[in-house]
């Protein structure tokens, strides 16, 4: 998830080589515990939105009889896409901030980090989606293991079987970044104006931290009907014919009801509120931290 987002990466230009393998490295371990740690809730998300008529209570109820090992389901390709995600999105971020220098030097910094960010963000979902794919399918119990989901998936569908759901996975992360940045936005400013009259001081970073929550929170609730599209179009039986996104939500819509698009707000939106915390406060903190470097 927050190697999806688009936030554009502030790195100093003064910034050692060092740095920046320390940072990705960082990222990688804090975006691997992150997923090791809320897989459970992902689980039950998936379960939730891939069944047709269940309810979250007995979705919840099935999960406890899963057990441990059951609510890990997919954890191997949940954590290889997260690793592999930030990784390239990293890479490509650098190497397209340099090539962008290079190229158009009169272009200011922050369009260039934008542009790179988004390259970075784009490539690294890209890269992440087959990955979504077998762990969906692994979550929703179709296959007991990642060989067997991967074989039968390419036997049957080939490579673009493994891209399933590409369009919608796509079309989640720019609204959720539009959103959460957005709310983010509109919460710290109500909330530093309450401070300031109230208690006479700025927002401390709990508070920072809390914001990002919220705003992670809500923005994976409004935008749930784009990942319950992407779940249903992830785990469709190998071998079924393609659909698009439109043709999909009007055959959920008609046969189960317009509440249908909203299945699994509640364990998304406290599945991506811890990490949203780290992504907007970090982001506000690293923002903060640099501007008092200049």
């Amino acid at each position: 998830f927050e190697s999806a987002t688009m936030v554009p990466m502030i790195v100093p230009t003064n910034s050692s080589k060092k740095m920046l393998v320390l940072s990705t490295l960082a990222s990688a371990v804090i975006s691997g515990t992150s997923t090791l740690a809320l897989h459970p809730l992902d689980t039950v998300k998936t379960m939730l939105q891939a069944s047709q008529g269940g309810t979250i209570l007995s979705v919840f109820k099935d999960a406890a009889k899963l057990g441990r090992r059951g609510l890990y389901k997919g954890i191997i390709p949940a954590t290889a896409g997260a690793a592999s995600s930030q990784g390239f999105r990293v890479g490509v971020f650098e190497a397209v901030k340099l090539g962008t220098k290079v190229l158009l030097p009169s272009i200011p910094d922050l369009q260039v980090q934008t542009i790179a960010s988004g390259m970075g963000s784009f490539i690294g979902t890209a890269v992440r989606i087959p990955c979504e794919v077998l762990k969906q399918r692994l979550q929703a119990g179709q296959y007991t293991s990642v060989w067997t989901a991967t074989s039968a998936v390419m036997k049957r569908d080939g490579v673009s079987g493994l891209f399933r759901g590409s369009a919608a996975t796509l079309s989640r992360e720019i609204p959720f970044y539009v959103i959460g940045m957005v709310a983010y936005e509109q919460f710290k400013k109500a909330a530093l104006a309450w401070s300031r009259e109230k208690r006479g001081r700025d927002l401390d970073t709990l508070e920072t931290v809390a914001l990002g929550a919220l705003s992670g929170a809500v923005a994976a609730a409004l935008t749930t009907p784009f990942d319950v599209l992407k779940t249903r179009l992830m785990t469709q039986a190998v071998g079924a014919q393609s659909v698009t996104i439109r043709q999909l939500a009007a055959k959920l819509v008609k046969e189960e009801g317009p509440g249908v698009l909203f299945k699994g707000a509640l364990p998304r939106a406290l599945w991506i509120a811890p990490v949203g915390a780290m992504n907007f406060a970090g982001y506000e903190l690293a923002k903060n931290a640099l501007d008092s470097s200049q």
